[in-house]
This record gives C-alpha cells, structure tokens and sequence, in this order.
C-alpha cells in the first residue's frame, strides 16, 4: 500500500514522543512538591502535544520562559522540536535538536568519549531524546537507513545509563523500524520480540505491548503470513480507544495496508476512511497523519476504478510531498498517476509519466512492486508482452525472497522463544534469590524458602525441557517439510527453464508448461504454512492433477465429491496433506496400471468430524515399504506435533480395499479425520 517508510516515520515519531515524555519525567528520581506538580503539568503538556492541541505550543513557550535551570529549559524545547515534527512543517524541529545536543555536549567534559554516555542520567535521558527525534527526522527525508539505525543503537544505549530504563521496549521498537526500512524483516523481528521480553522484564504495564502487537503485525503482512498478522490486530483492536489519536491512526491505516496487500479493496477503503473520519474528529486536518491517509484513498479509490475520487486525492496531496523533497511519496504519486491513466486508456499521458526514468535503487520495494503491477496492464494493453513477461519474472524473484525471510523467521521465532524463556527462567531465579537472602534471618524460614525455590527451579527445567523437545520436534518437522518440496529441485532453476521452454514451445505445449509453473508456484506457497483451508488445498490437488494427467492417458479418471454439509473454506486442515495422499495414489498405484485408472477424493463431516478419503483401484500397498516413504513421515510427524495441542486428536488411516471374500485386493484407501475446531498451528 503506502510506502512502508512512511508507516515506519509515523510510528517512530509516536514512540518518540512517549520515550521523551517520560524520560523526562523520570530523569531526577527525588522530587519535591514543585517537581510534582511541574510533572502534572508535562503529563498534560504531552498529551496536548500528540493531539496537536494549538494550546501546547503556548504552554510550551511559557514553560521555556519560566524555567528554573538550563535542563529544565532544554527539556521544554524538546518538546517543542516533537511538536513541529508532527506539523504540516517538520523541518523547523532540526534546529531545535541540534540546540538540544550541543547544550548536552556542552555539560560534558571528557566523561562520554571515555565511557559512551554522559555522567549525569538525567542528560542521558534529554540526549536519548534528541537522539530519537533526530532518527525520526531522518526516517521523514529517507536518508541512510544505518545511519537511522545507528541512531536508535546510540539511544539504547543512554537509556540503558539512566533513570529511564522502562522506555527500552519502545526504544527496541523504533530500533525494529529501523531495520524494517533496511528490508531487515529477521532483524526487525527480533527487536520486536526485545521490547515484549522487557515489557515483561521490567514489570511494565501489559498495555505496553499493544504498539508492539501492531509492528510484529505489520511484518507479517510483509512477510505475507497473513493469518498470523490478523492475530495480532485482533488483540490489539479491543485497545484501541485506549490510545492516542495520532496511535489509532496508525494502527486504522496498518489495518487497510493489511486488506490491500490481500486485494480486498473495499474493505482498505472502509479503513482509510475511518482513518480519515477520526482525524477530522480531532482536527489534525493538515498533518502527515491525512496526507498519509489521503495518499493511500487515492491508490485503493484507483484500484475500485473510482478514478476522479483517485486523483482529487493525488491533487489535494502531491504539493505536499513536493514541498517536503519526499522523494519516495512523488514516486508513489507519480505512480498513482501512471496507473490512473492506463487504467482511463490515456496510453501517451501513461508513457510520459513513465519516460521518468526515477532512481528506484534507494525507493522501497513495496513501491516498486506496485509500480510494476500499473506497468505490466499497460505493456499488456500496448502489445509489448516481452516486458510484461520480465517484470513478472522481477515479481517472482521479489517472492522468493519473501519465502525465503519466511522460512528463515520460522525456525529464529521456534529458537527465539526457547531464549526468551531461558532469559525470564534466569531474572526469576535471581528474584527468589534475592528473597532468600532477606529470609534468612530464622533457619527455619531459610530452609523452607531453599526448598521451595528447589522444587520451583526442578519445575520449570522440566518445563523448559518438555517445551524444548516440543520445539526441537516441530523444527525437525518442519526442516523435513521444506526438505520435502523444496530441495528437490533448485526453485529458480525449474522456473528459468520452464520459461525458456515456454517461449519457443507452440500453445499446446504452452499451456501445459503454464500449468507445471503455477503448480510449482503453489506448492511453494502451500509448503510455507503449517494449515490451509481445505478448499485451497482441494484447489491444489486438483491443479497437481491436471499435470500428472498429461502423463497418464485418457484411461484415467479422477473425481472429487464433497458433501453438502461442508463448508470447504471454513475447515483447516494441515498443508499438502491430501496432495501427498493423492501422489501417492498416482505414483506407487495407477502410474503403471494396465486398463481403467480410478482415483477419487470424498469429503463427508461424521460425528464431528471432517473425514477426507482418497481411494484408487490400485494394486494395494505393502506396509513395510510404506512406512519409509518421505510423505508418510511428514503426515505422521505433523500430526504428532498438532495433537500434542488439541484434546481431540487428528487420525490418519490407509488400508486395502478387497474383494467381497476377502481374497483379492481390489485398491486402496487413505482416510484423514480432522475434528471441528481443530487448532492448526
């Protein structure tokens, strides 16, 4: 959708913001009536800040004027750079920041260059600040992506030196931004998972984790993995009055990017324009916050074919990114147009938009994906299907990568977790420790206590042990699967020489070799998630069918019945289940079968139950063999590892099918029994 960039600037700024606000609340730990009610008065200050309030720019002034100490002055003109930074005029907060660091590097004298902090916490947490700002400065011009994430390094590292340590997950989740605008997605995931360790570390409110819940969302819409992105909005939509205007908003437009990435334009656009009615509720009519939302109505409006409303909206937003040197918001925008005018048939205005030959080495690969989308119709409607064919080979290339971060994030989340426990087993025990001590003062009490954090630490190695063998279990399981499907064959491999085959090969030919290239394709899509529906799933198998069928003959005849109290796309099932079930049937039963070739899949729901049967008249299965065959690991191992969470269990079943006196075998018949509400994880 919009420029990840931009929802990374958004979010930067809001973190910021709170990061500031309470660093600065906490820098002097021993305060006295005037510090608290000055405290009060920041609480409010800060509020008024995020909500633009006109009032806070004044109170702000005031506080700069009746400052008792230079800290306290600075402290006020922080502020004051948050606040530009959230107006239609953000530069005007860089010289204020600027002003901030040196009155920090003013105070120091030699301390820092030896230790890489300041003496006083109080001028960490007012540096961390600046610091902070200055990243989100940075993210808003699209400079050096590193510099931005050594920038959050270097406020990490302050915070860690002063009365500030609570704001660490929030600093960890701006440093995830960070990485994110790197294209980092393993890296910005785990800062991710940091900020909710500390969250939970340092005993902060769980209230914390929801900003948290929408960044690890937004990867995963990166990532693709869209059912688990939708996992973490819903825990985070029952919280979200609870937040800040400028916070909703963030969290309404990451929600439309996720409908839009899925082409479920109509529900994006129900999104952004609930984004935009809640920010003319509160008067941020001229604020990034609406150009962001404007910019993102103008691309789902072009995709509903409401091509006026698309460029009203590019129009009223365009001067804007200009103004500001955005270049990475004109080239979305000169996207929009571009698409705006192929989609009106005005094919000249089209090529003039795009004989703008723009740096796209520095711009966000999600934009360049959805520029080429614009641009493969218009080479398809001009005729040119060379380069409409290379810019779909760019778009599959682009897949890969994603498969290959998600492969990659799967097995470092498993691992990541089995850590994060190790770390929490470590600060718990250093707690019961602690508490031992200040119990010993009765012998009694001591040996009580020593037992009971005894019998605590045996618990939870035992835990940790168990969950460590689960973990250990569904890697293998998983590492097989994708042993499995994917390296049998080089991916990029098959896809070349498939297209080169497709190029000089007459229709006929063409049109099978189409259908092996979208079946290889599905099944690397299929392979990268543990459940599927089984619509899907039937939608594969019938697709790998129609391949396998060019090699079988006309004698072969294939059928699925699905009865009429299933609902196909609201049962899950695990992945490729029924794919290996129906190659098995062709490959070890059918493929060399003299006479009539039968294969055919049932779907009835029984007592509960989805039962999947795939039968073929075959000459029957030897168990033994069976049992060594790659496909029934993977069956037998997934279901092992489902089951494990669920109080009714998925069977599997294969058998023989004999003759009426059981003499004679007469095929075979593999059955897969899923109950309802299975969870599939």
């Amino acid at each position: 959708m919009n420029t990840t960039t931009k929802q990374l600037l958004k979010a930067t700024i809001i973190a910021c913001i709170a990061v500031v606000t309470i660093t600065l609340l906490v820098c002097n730990p021993k305060q006295s009536n005037n510090d608290m009610a000055q405290n009060g008065n920041m609480r409010w200050l800060d509020d008024s800040i995020a909500a633009l309030a006109p009032s806070a720019l004044q109170a702000i002034e005031r506080g700069m004027n009746e400052a008792d100490d230079s800290t306290t002055y600075y402290e006020y003109m922080l502020r004051k750079a948050l606040f530009y930074s959230l107006t239609e005029h953000p530069e005007r907060a860089d010289t204020l920041i600027d002003s901030v660091k040196t009155f920090v590097t003013q105070q120091d004298d030699g301390y820092y260059a030896t230790n890489g902090t300041y003496l006083s916490p109080r001028l960490n947490s007012l540096m961390a600040g600046a610091k902070a700002c200055q990243a989100a400065r940075y993210m808003s011009n699209h400079r050096d992506p590193r510099r931005i994430v050594a920038l959050n390094k270097e406020t990490y590292n302050l915070l860690l030196n002063s009365n500030s340590k609570h704001n660490l997950p929030k600093t960890c989740a701006n440093m995830a931004d960070a990485y994110l605008l790197c294209n980092d997605l393993p890296n910005a995931a785990k800062w991710y998972r940091r900020a909710l360790f500390l969250v939970d570390s340092l005993n902060l409110p769980q209230k914390e984790n929801i900003t948290l819940y929408m960044g690890l969302a937004q990867i995963y819409v990166m990532l693709r993995n869209y059912d688990k992105a939708k996992l973490y909005y819903d825990q985070t939509e029952p919280h979200v009055k609870e937040m800040s205007p400028s916070m909703q908003a963030y969290y309404i437009n990451n929600l439309g990017n996720y409908y839009y990435y899925q082409d479920d334009y109509k529900n994006a656009l129900q999104s952004f324009l609930r984004m935009k009615k809640l920010l003319e509720q509160h008067g941020m009519m001229r604020t990034f916050d609406m150009y962001l939302c404007k910019i993102n109505l103008a691309d789902v409006y072009l995709n509903l074919g409401k091509l006026n409303d698309a460029t009203a909206m590019l129009d009223d937003v365009e001067p804007y990114f200009r103004a500001q040197g955005d270049n990475t918001s004109i080239y979305y925008c000169n996207t929009i147009r571009f698409g705006i005018a192929v989609r009106a048939g005005r094919m000249q205005e089209a090529g003039r938009i795009m004989a703008d030959k723009t740096d796209d080495s520095l711009i966000p690969y999600t934009l360049v994906n959805i520029r080429n989308k614009y641009k493969r119709r218009y080479y398809e409607l001009t005729g040119d299907y060379d380069k409409a064919y290379a810019l779909l080979n760019k778009s599959i290339a682009y897949n890969d990568s994603i498969e290959h971060n998600l492969s990659n994030m799967r097995t470092a989340e498993i691992m990541s977790r089995f850590t994060t426990d190790t770390l929490q087993l470590h600060h718990d025990l250093a707690i019961e420790h602690k508490n031992a001590e200040i119990q010993s003062i009765k012998f009694t009490s001591t040996l009580a206590i020593s037992i009971a954090v005894t019998s605590i630490l045996l618990l939870i190695l035992w835990v940790l042990y168990l969950r460590k063998r689960r973990f250990k279990v569904q890697l293998n399981m998983m590492n097989l699967k994708l042993d499995n499907v994917r390296n049998r064959i080089s991916p990029h491999f098959m896809f070349n020489v498939l297209n080169n085959r497709i190029i000089k090969s007459d229709a006929k030919e063409t049109n099978e070799l189409t259908e092996l290239a979208q079946l290889i394709r599905a099944n690397l899509d299929m392979s990268s998630t543990l459940g599927v529906e089984l619509q899907k799933e039937l939608e594969f198998v019938q697709q790998y069918v129609r391949v396998e069928s060019y090699l079988m003959g006309d004698d072969f005849n294939f059928s699925i019945d699905i009865a009429p109290d299933v609902d196909a796309s609201s049962v899950r099932i695990p992945s490729m289940f029924i794919q290996i079930m129906t190659e098995n049937s062709i490959k070890h039963a059918l493929r060399n079968k003299e006479g009539i070739k039968l294969l055919s899949i049932t779907v009835r729901h029984e007592h509960n139950n989805t039962v999947i049967r795939v039968t073929d008249n075959g000459p029957g299965f030897n168990p033994v063999t069976l049992r060594r065959k790659t496909g029934m690991n993977i069956i037998s191992q997934t279901i092992a590892v489902i089951n494990l969470h669920n109080k009714d269990k998925i069977r599997f079943d294969i058998h023989n099918i004999y003759s009426s006196d059981g003499k004679q075998i007469k095929g075979c018949e593999a059955m897969l029994k899923v109950p309802d509400g299975v969870k599939i994880e």
